[in-house]
């Protein structure tokens, strides 16, 4: 009885064939990896610029609750540059009178002080200036 020995390997086709579906596999996986990194940076941006405009606007709470004797005119529109999680921040405020009486809307717009956009923008309503 003669066992035939011959080791055979892949194909040339087959090993081809086996690193296309290894690199295509391998390149979603960093696809996937790249854009969780991604999505992490833009909500810990978008947290830090609104920790920032609710500063600013806890600050503003408290000189209508006439705990800060600091007063600001109706129509007013500031900016200004705060560091919040060791990155710059720029912020800008904008009061205005709302229908009703003593009721005024106060809008801060934050964003990176890199670029133009906005990354956080938040309206609320206070009773008194």
């Amino acid at each position: 009885m003669k066992v035939s020995s011959i080791n055979r390997g892949f194909t040339l086709i087959e090993v081809v064939v086996a690193l296309f579906i290894l690199s295509l596999v391998l390149s979603s996986a960093i696809f996937s990896v790249h854009q969780y990194a991604d999505e992490r940076v833009l909500i810990r941006d978008r947290f830090l610029a609104n920790q920032v405009a609710w500063n600013h606007l806890m600050e503003r709470y408290q000189h209508s609750k006439k705990w800060s004797p600091k007063r600001l005119a109706t129509g007013f529109k500031t900016k200004g540059v705060d560091e919040q999680g060791g990155q710059s921040w720029q912020w800008e405020m904008k009061i205005e009178k709302a229908n009703g009486q003593d009721i005024y809307r106060y809008e801060v717009a934050v964003g990176s002080a890199e670029s133009d956009s906005s990354k956080s923008s938040l309206v609320v309503y206070l009773v008194g200036k």
